[in-house]
């Protein structure tokens, strides 16, 4: 079973590089949001594992990305959500860190990103995503 993931960020070319990086490692990509509005309903629709929040994203129905990262951990508190964004600020990472988030990982990712979706395998072996590993060792 493939980790199903749902990417929120506002600039395509992250999105792209998200998607490509996930689905190198085996995940699945079900869904790309580009604010918190959308990210909520598709989170309602899509009922993805695994959620990637990017902080700074433009303001939708009055929803930004803190709302909108409250909304799914009152709805699905077990659900990770990762937050990828630029934004560095210790006072940023703590908050959303204490109010559950499963990671905060600032760009560039470059290793952080792969240590986080490591890390996320580790917390949740269920939904360990079928890479190229997992595709070779099916194959013996």
């Amino acid at each position: 079973m493939a980790i199903r993931v749902l990417i929120a960020d506002d600039s395509v070319s992250i999105r792209e590089l998200l998607r490509w990086q996930m689905e190198r490692l085996g995940y699945e990509v079900v869904g790309e949001a580009e604010n918190a509005g959308q990210l909520v309903s598709l989170f309602r629709a899509l009922r993805p594992n695994v959620v990637t929040l990017d902080l700074v994203m433009p303001n939708e129905d009055e929803m930004d990305a803190l709302t909108a990262f409250r909304i799914i951990k009152k709805e699905a508190p077990w659900i990770p959500i990762l937050v990828l964004s630029a934004v560095p600020f210790n006072k940023t990472r703590e908050l959303f860190l204490e109010e559950g988030a499963f990671d905060y990982v600032v760009k560039p990712f470059g290793r952080n990103l792969k240590d986080a979706l490591r890390k996320l395998e580790r917390a949740f072996p269920d939904l360990r995503p079928q890479g190229l590993l997992g595709r070779v060792r099916k194959a013996y």
